[in-house]
């Protein structure tokens, strides 16, 4: 009974940890395509630098202009050379030492500003790059949300229907199961792709079918109330994220493993 109650848990982890995976890859993807990380270092600077009263609007202007403009140097430039026009890069983090050296090396900002911005810089840098780091963690776990719930819809994810089916459908069990061994062996939290997890997406019969949501979303049945709750609880469940569902999923199989020897 304990291995049965076991097999189930190991397959729905698995599963979460599946779908998981592609949201973070998806939010990956939308990250790097609109350019967020460096978003958030702008707005983060200009809001450091607006909280100072002798700093002016041009002031703060020319000074992102630099940030943004920053090149590449080291390793960087020998893949990509300096002397290319319109070669430039957005770094999307900067040290204390590299904003220091910005502000430096600014021109039309008085000697005594500089020094006034450097020591702000000094003083505050800690809890300017805390900052940064905890507003862009928030950014990326409310887009993780919203990407797992479209995920939920558009697959009819529901999480009480899975572990319903887990139970009774011993073939969809042992899939899972299977799932879960290689998703382990495979270390797929590193690095994962779409195309990484669609042979088994494909292995557990996971499909989109836009034909049935008016009657799986919108019909007037009581049923319809549940497979919401069931799409929303599976949303927050897959928003926790790669990495837990893999270690929680690693912890349930060696107990298993435990229990099969005893």
């Amino acid at each position: 009974m304990l291995m049965y109650i076991l097999g189930i848990v190991i397959g729905f982890m698995a599963i979460m940890l599946l779908f998981s995976l592609l949201v973070t890859a998806l939010v990956h993807g939308t990250q790097a395509s609109l350019n967020l990380r460096f978003k958030n270092l702008q707005s983060a600077l200009t809001q450091f630098f607006k909280d100072m009263d002798f700093v002016e609007f041009h002031i703060t202007k020319t000074l992102l202009e630099k940030i943004e403009r920053r090149y590449p140097n080291g390793l960087y430039a020998t893949a990509l050379p300096l002397n290319i026009p319109g070669n430039k890069i957005k770094m999307t983090s900067i040290g204390q030492q590299e904003l220091v050296t910005i502000i430096n090396n600014t021109k039309d900002i008085s000697l005594e500003q500089k020094e006034q911005l450097k020591l702000k810089v000094l003083e505050h840098f800690d809890a300017l790059e805390e900052f940064m780091s905890q507003r862009f963690k928030q950014w990326m776990h409310q887009i993780s949300i919203l990407v797992a719930f479209v995920i939920c819809f558009v697959f009819q994810l529901n999480c009480f229907s899975l572990l319903d089916k887990l139970n009774y459908d011993s073939a969809f069990r042992h899939q899972a199961n299977i799932i879960a061994q290689q998703v382990q062996a495979e270390a797929l939290t590193q690095d994962a792709t779409i195309a990484d997890m669609q042979p088994s997406l494909q292995a557990l019969q996971f499909e989109i079918r836009p034909e049935s949501w008016p009657t799986y979303y919108f019909s007037l049945q009581f049923t319809t109330l549940s497979h919401w709750l069931g799409i929303i609880f599976s949303s927050i469940l897959i928003s926790l994220g790669a990495p837990f569902w893999f270690n929680r999923l690693k912890d349930v199989a060696s107990l298993r493993d435990k229990f099969s020897k005893t």
